[in-house]
């Protein structure tokens, strides 16, 4: 019998969290609308990009390949036109905003989900 282990979501998403709350702090360091810049644009990622790793990998086991690969693909839509509309709203909406403390927390949740599960395959492998 074939043992594929499921990927450890939650931690991921909780690390992913963590990694953000530690840039906005750092940014916390130099001003508060920094701290809340990098804290706006790393949850226009993080909360469209955790939505859909809970959903998507909620079930293990799928029989029909076809189903899986277009749900997966309307959640990738979702996730890329909930971001956009998160950035947007954020940069429309928060004034006065810190653009580049904005988009340095979102280039970091950007690079934290390339990053955390080479992280953790690599803790797993040892």
């Amino acid at each position: 019998m074939l043992n594929i282990r499921r990927p450890p979501v939650g931690r991921l998403i909780t690390l992913q969290l963590g990694i953000l709350l530690l840039i906005s702090s750092l940014f916390l360091l130099e001003s508060a609308l920094g701290a809340r810049s990098a804290l706006f644009g790393g949850l226009a990622y993080w909360i469209p990009n955790s939505l859909f790793a809970l959903r998507y990998f909620r079930h293990s086991g799928a029989r029909r390949m076809g189903a899986v690969f277009a749900a997966m693909m309307a959640g990738e839509m979702f996730k890329l036109s909930a971001t956009v509309v998160l950035l947007a709203g954020t940069l429309m909406l928060i004034q006065p905003i810190d653009g580049p403390a904005l988009f340095t927390g979102f280039g970091t949740m950007i690079l934290s989900h390339m990053l955390t599960p080479l992280v953790f395959s690599r803790v797993a492998n040892r």
